[in-house]
């Protein structure tokens, strides 16, 4: 998929909405995981967010998910692997 192809698809508003949800499903996950998991602070702060403005998150999340081939023939479950899959690029690196 082009560029202008997989930016075309970021801005396709039922896979915006699809995306969302799967990230506000994956924020519920995230919230309960083990504190030994790596960049939980990052991961959990970021779950948060989401979970208390996921509007906010939908376009971002799915940008993301596109330039890594998601589009709208997408099933559901390679969006929530994806949207699981690019947590951490989302979240942000551990501070040392």
């Amino acid at each position: 998929m082009s560029l202008a192809d997989e930016f075309t698809a970021s801005t396709d508003q039922e896979l915006i909405q699809r995306v969302q949800m799967a990230a506000v499903s994956a924020a519920q996950a995230i919230a309960s995981e083990a504190e030994s998991t790596p960049n939980h602070n990052n991961r959990v702060a970021l779950a948060n967010k989401v979970a208390n403005a996921p509007g906010s998150y939908g376009a971002p999340f799915t940008t993301l998910l596109c330039a890594e081939g998601i589009t709208s023939a997408s099933t559901d479950a390679d969006i929530n692997n994806m949207v699981s899959a690019t947590w951490n690029t989302m979240a942000g690196q551990p501070v040392s």
